[in-house]
């Protein structure tokens, strides 16, 4: 409502606008509908998207669009599209680690969602597969709304923090001291000191996740204004939320400035960062289909890209040495983020035995499968599936609440082990 209101739309020309029909947009807006379908929101996101451009909307003007790489046909920026996050100033403002500055490729719908979405008092969630860029998403989003917050953004990193699973007690500790850390230059206790006009982002949570949700309930009690993001791979127990699922780009529809899917103009503007001088205008479908091969993750792109300084990419789509390639270093980057395979290893890691018995059963499913096929086989080695029946679908959600399987929600839901996470199984001994 308040993303309609905006632009100044009714909700029947929203309707008009978005092809969605009036009562889904009611339905929405009141609340009747808690899970909206992606495809209904993308189409809503669009068209609130091209009315704030129109518009000349200045949240969305905040960035320069760079130009494009060799092998990417030249057009005109999208007025006002975010494709590059600004230089943030180095001051007291911003707290903790910090965006990128190149270019923001294929999320321009995800980007609007998060910071029209934003609410104070309730955490907005950014959920996905390991290396899909969900660390990326929160960081450009806080640095497009950073004029927004009196006090600026903190970005609370706990991948090094101890998991609960291993000591509870330590986990909590080093998160409450880090965030303690972070928030001191306020010269008050953000404790029980005056109210916090900042934007929080928690970066990493899923292996601390019931310490998370603490410190989440503790902080909003005393700053019920306070807006909070959260990257996880699952969402927070006991904390009333708003979920955002972040795709893998897509490889197979353009929906962008230079007519060719995400995912390509993602590669093609790291092999241009590593390699200027490399034109690849005439390989696009070759670069198509090693994206697709790598699942549309952004980490898996990025790192295949970096492997351009030194092979051909015929030969990596020939050979398609995927393993080498989640192997690859990413200079800079964070201690389980800096591979896609200990990203991968990392969101492994965090399930139980019965859990990973249950993902290695369905990576070896059809790329994708239905309901009914979980209803016939045992996936979680405990007997057969016919005796408990609701067993397989307990353990199916649990897989999709830690993002190790992904659902296509329509009136049939379709469900697949991500590509990457797939090949990854595979390769584990038995």
């Amino acid at each position: 409502m308040t993303q309609r209101k905006m632009v100044g739309w009714s909700q029947e020309q929203l309707a008009e606008h978005s092809t969605v029909s009036v009562r889904t947009i009611r339905n929405l807006e009141t609340g009747a509908i808690k899970n909206p379908r992606r495809s209904s929101v993308e189409l809503l996101v669009g068209a609130l998207f091209a009315a704030a451009t129109n518009r000349d909307d200045t949240l969305l003007s905040q960035v320069v669009h760079a130009g494009a790489p060799a092998g990417l046909p030249p057009t005109r920026p999208e007025p006002g599209f975010p494709a590059r996050v600004a230089e943030l100033p180095d001051n007291a403002r911003w707290r903790g680690l910090r965006p990128k500055t190149d270019i923001t490729v294929g999320r321009r719908a995800d980007l609007l969602h998060v910071v029209t979405a934003l609410r104070p008092g309730r955490p907005l969630v950014l959920t996905g597969p390991a290396g899909v860029g969900k660390t990326r998403l929160a960081l450009d989003s806080a640095a497009h709304l950073l004029d927004r917050f009196r006090d600026g953004v903190v970005v609370l990193e706990l991948g090094s923090v101890t998991p609960e699973a291993v000591d509870p007690a330590a986990a909590s500790a080093q998160a409450q001291r880090a965030l303690d850390a972070l928030l001191r230059g306020f010269g008050r206790d953000p404790r029980t000191g005056p109210e916090l006009q900042l934007l929080l982002v928690v970066d990493n949570a899923e292996h601390v996740i019931d310490t998370v949700a603490r410190q989440v309930r503790t902080l909003l009690a005393r700053h019920p204004a306070l807006h909070i993001m959260i990257t996880s791979l699952r969402a927070p127990a006991g904390v009333p939320a708003d979920l955002w699922e972040v795709s893998p780009l897509s490889v197979d529809h353009p929906d962008g400035p230079y007519g060719c899917p995400p995912a390509a103009e993602l590669f093609c503007h790291r092999v241009h960062s590593v390699a200027p001088t490399l034109d690849l205008g005439d390989q696009m479908p070759q670069v198509v289909e090693l994206c697709r091969r790598l699942g549309g993750l952004a980490l898996a792109i990025e790192n295949a890209a970096v492997r351009m300084r030194s092979v051909p990419l015929h030969v990596l789509v020939d050979e398609c040495r995927v393993l080498p390639i989640l192997g690859q270093e990413e200079v800079g980057g964070l201690s389980h983020h800096r591979s896609l395979h200990r990203s991968l290893a990392w969101a492994y890691g965090l399930l139980d035995e019965r859990q990973r018995r249950a993902l290695r059963r369905l990576s070896r499913f059809p790329e994708e499968f239905s309901i009914d096929d979980i209803r016939q086989e045992p996936v979680d080695g405990g007997g057969p599936a016919g005796r408990e029946p609701s067993r397989n679908l307990d353990v199916l959600a649990e897989l999709v609440d830690f993002s190790v399987v992904q659902v296509n929600r329509g009136h049939q839901y379709a469900y697949r082990v991500p590509r990457m996470m797939r090949e990854y199984v595979n390769a584990i001994p038995a």
